[in-house]
């Protein structure tokens, strides 16, 4: 369990941090209706906590063509989890692929161009000889990504 303490005010910088990572303090300050230093120091004391690890943009991938985001279920014949987990990194659109406990063995998310690619990925990682089942779920609300994780493909039009 974490050290961390956060208070209303911490948790309105953060809920404002989280809509635009760029807004500006004064900005903050005045719809919280303290100093711009108090959010100024609140916000480095978070940093220095490592609840804030940094600031990044948002994308959303619709705008770059990439139309479907898409979960997957991968149950795995054992003690294989970690062969199939570092192939599945390796298929083009993969966004996060990680170990789970539950229902699957791996869960990833990825980040698609169209049916045909979906079901591309989906044979691709049934036709392991170490995968018993696959399972995909489409998502139909538009969300928005960090892009730490997000692979970007170059257009070759």
């Amino acid at each position: 369990m974490s050290d961390v303490k956060i208070d209303s005010l911490d948790i309105k910088i953060l809920r404002m941090l989280q809509g635009d990572a760029r807004k500006p303090f004064q900005e903050i300050a005045e719809t919280a209706k303290v100093s711009t230093d108090t959010i100024k120091n609140r916000y480095q004391t978070m940093m220095k906590k490592g609840l804030i690890k940094g600031t990044t943009i948002v994308i959303d991938p619709k705008e770059i063509d990439q139309n479907h985001i898409v979960s997957i279920g991968i149950s795995v014949t054992n003690p294989y989890a970690e062969q199939v987990l570092t192939s599945v990194k390796k298929i083009t659109g993969m966004f996060a692929v990680t170990r789970a406990v539950g229902r699957y063995d791996i869960e990833a998310i990825a980040i698609l161009r169209d049916i045909e690619q979906i079901s591309t990925v989906k044979n691709t990682i049934a036709d392991f000889p170490q995968v018993q089942n696959v399972d995909i779920e489409i998502w139909v609300d538009k969300p928005l990504l960090c892009p730490k994780n997000f692979e970007f493909q170059e257009d070759h039009q």
